[in-house]
């Protein structure tokens, strides 16, 4: 007969992970036994015949095959490590025996460092995290735009969260809230994901582009010529560098779709970077007007 398998998605805090064995104890008792443990997904078979407890440790291994020796050794069946450091571990269930004996640490000094070797890379990530924030809430702060205010918030919300749960796992405390640790997770990942891919979006949907046309002399002066058109595809504060020098002052105009302008200089020589105009969603040409020759160049950004 075919051993039946099945996959189990779910997250877990790494300041909760208590939370995770508790639910590995409970499929076990159902007779779903841990065949591979995940960050975001579990694999299990069933197998109805026995019991097991489960443990979860953090750490980097050198000498992976001495680290599991030394938990068989102390009756724990190594089942595998995860790419980011936990190794998932379980032993036979016996309830004769007392729960300690399920402890794979003996002592609260020995949770606590492995608790704190989660807690020292969380902090470090968290500061990380923090700086890009910091980094883009400059940016936010010298050419606001949505795009850098949600690559700003998606950044902070990271980063708080793991300073929280560095806090958390370095707390004495024998035992941490559990009370919705599993929908806080769900909401912050999906803040995460959602945050970033829609920051991605709208940063690809801006218009980008660089127009340079250059004139020695003008045969004929020209009024109001078309020379592109662009499409805002959502309202924002959008920038722009124009350049521009003619003997003559000339006329650099941007207009919406309905004609009226929403941006225009009149000068013979000109020169501003970061230009910020609110733009509403809609097309948008730029014209120009010149008497003699010229030298212009718009970069949109």
């Amino acid at each position: 007969m075919a051993r039946e398998y099945r996959t189990s998605f779910r997250a877990y805090s790494a300041w909760n992970y208590e939370k995770e064995i508790e639910d590995l104890n409970e499929a076990s008792e159902k007779g779903w036994q841990l065949v591979k443990g995940g960050c975001f997904s579990s694999r299990f078979v069933k197998e109805t015949g026995v019991r097991y407890r489960y443990q979860l440790d953090y750490r980097r291994i050198e000498d992976m095959g001495r680290y599991i020796e030394t938990f068989r050794e102390q009756g724990w069946e190594y089942i595998n490590s995860t790419f980011n450091g936990w190794h998932y571990f379980r032993k036979m269930y016996d309830p004769a025996l007392p729960e300690e004996a399920y402890e794979i640490f003996t002592d609260r000094e020995s949770l606590m460092e492995m608790n704190g070797r989660w807690a020292r890379l969380a902090l470090g990530i968290g500061i990380v995290l923090a700086l890009f924030a910091v980094f883009y809430a400059v940016r936010m702060i010298a050419r606001p735009n949505l795009p850098t205010l949600i690559y700003v918030l998606v950044f902070a919300i990271e980063s708080a969260v793991l300073v929280r749960g560095c806090a958390i796992m370095r707390s004495s405390s024998a035992s941490r809230s559990r009370r919705g640790s599993s929908a806080f997770l769900a909401v912050f990942f999906a803040v995460i994901i959602l945050g970033a891919a829609a920051g991605v979006m709208m940063s690809s949907m801006r218009p980008q582009f660089t127009t340079s046309p250059q004139s020695a002399s003008i045969d004929q002066p020209f009024e109001d010529e078309q020379q592109m058109s662009f499409e805002i595809r959502y309202p924002d504060n959008y920038y722009f560098n124009l350049e521009m020098e003619s003997a003559e002052p000339m006329t650099f105009r941007i207009v919406n779709e309905d004609g009226a302008p929403v941006y225009e200089v009149k000068q013979a020589k000109f020169s501003e970077e970061d230009i910020r105009l609110k733009l509403p969603a809609g097309q948008y040409r730029i014209f120009l007007s010149c008497s003699t020759g010229f030298r212009m160049e718009c970069e949109f950004e």
